[in-house]
């Protein structure tokens, strides 16, 4: 599988020169970052979130040079705060229209309330488009790299209309249109993001990517035709076995025999397909950077899938390794059956508790080992070309956000 993405109008890819970006920053002082961060949220009923996605955001930008010089975010947890407060102030009448409807709904026939949802979760991803545009627009906007901010101008709306145009014709195509969604979001992002007054362009070929896909789409699109193959030579058995326990027979084993056999090939599928896609991705950002212009700089990253599943699969390590720990932690120290001494109680509250902890170490450790370690390898093996160009840029005069994510919050949108 080839990962070296050609630029358009060029044979050969151009050697890549020294190492031009690192990260610079450390596990354990991030560790004990979001580990306060953490138990302020918990104890602040999670407001402390806003000021704890600023904190890390800090760390990170200012962690990762390039050229030499460091990033800088300039944004704020109020600003963060005052955003998700307006988008609660829009959320609000939907969700209450939304639940009103649903009351006149009720004892109507079931076509009305289908509709009713889906016009209701159709309007709601369609602002989740809107959000991703918005969120971008802020995180530039408070992003600076030698005293110059990036910014993102164009409309909120539009991107969301071409994001949600080209999911549908994704979707009605069963997702093989997808290269052609990725690359027109795209192109629209970076046609309207700049760099000061310098503007970005993306020279991207949805088809280039489609080829690549294709070898994602198949062995899902072989699943889902087996599962409804499977599932509907086994549904007059399923049927008759479901009479016979309405009767009072035992049917299980039958059922789970059938059950068995519809699904395992087509999960087995949808696990290679899911494996697959890790390298498509690696393969798209690899593509889409290396198509990117800022001025007359261009990017372009050397990382490979090999790493990339390299980090998942021992962070999935860890996190099962861990589970089993506090599973085997806990089945250890449970009392005696018929122990007059135990307190179902309190042990059920151990167990919550413990899973709940382990989800919380999950994400964490999920951005100290996977987080950091992919941005580690993706400013290793980031070039730019040009480089001097970017010397010329200048401070843009364009009006800046006054306020944060705001939907991204509320509807919970993007990463850190």
């Amino acid at each position: 599988m080839d990962q070296t993405p050609p630029t358009p109008g060029s044979d050969t890819p151009a050697a890549a020169p020294e190492t031009q970006a690192v990260f610079d920053g450390s596990r354990w002082p991030l560790f004990r970052l979001l580990a306060v961060n953490l138990l302020l949220t918990v104890v602040t009923i999670g407001i402390y979130r806003f000021w704890a996605k600023t904190r890390v955001r800090r760390f990170f930008w200012r962690h990762t040079r390039l050229l030499g010089d460091p990033l800088e975010y300039v944004g704020t947890g109020s600003e963060l705060f005052v955003g998700f407060l307006i988008a609660v102030v829009v959320l609000l009448p939907i969700g209450g229209i939304y639940s009103l409807l649903q009351f006149f709904t009720l004892g109507t026939p079931g076509y009305l309330p289908l509709a009713l949802d889906i016009v209701y979760y159709t309007l709601i991803l369609f602002l989740i488009q809107v959000t991703i545009h918005r969120m971008r627009r802020y995180r530039l906007t408070r992003t600076a790299w030698r005293g110059v901010r990036f910014g993102l101008d164009g409309s909120s709306l539009r991107y969301a209309l071409i994001s949600f145009g080209y999911g549908l014709l994704s979707a009605a195509t069963l997702w093989l249109a997808y290269p052609w969604l990725r690359v027109a979001t795209m192109r629209y992002f970076f046609t309207h993001a700049r760099f000061g007054d310098t503007s970005m362009t993306l020279d991207a070929s949805a088809r280039w990517l489609f080829r690549r896909w294709l070898v994602v789409a198949i062995p899902f699109g072989i699943a889902t035709a087996l599962l409804v193959v499977l599932y509907w030579s086994a549904i007059g058995e399923i049927t008759a076995l479901n009479q016979r326990a309405a009767e009072g027979q035992d049917v299980g084993n039958d059922l789970l025999q059938i059950w068995t056999t519809v699904v395992w090939w087509p999960a087995l599928l949808f696990v290679a397909g899911s494996l697959v896609q890790v390298w498509y991705q690696v393969v798209e950002f690899r593509y889409l950077l290396s198509n990117v212009r800022v001025g007359g700089s261009g990017l372009r990253s050397e990382i490979g899938a090999g790493f990339v599943y390299g980090v998942y699969f021992l962070f999935w390590f860890l996190f099962f390794a861990l589970g089993a720990a506090l599973v085997g932690g806990a089945v250890a120290l449970a009392p005696e059956p018929g122990d007059p001494k135990a307190i179902p109680a309190v042990a059920a509250g151990a167990s919550v508790l413990g899973f709940f902890l382990l989800l919380a170490l999950a994400g964490i450790l999920r951005t100290v080992l996977v987080d950091v370690t992919l941005l580690k390898r993706v400013c290793a093996t980031l070039s730019i070309s040009n480089p001097e160009a970017l010397e010329r840029v200048v401070q843009s005069s364009a009006k800046l956000p006054s306020h944060g994510e705001g939907l991204a919050d509320a509807l919970d949108v993007g990463g850190f």
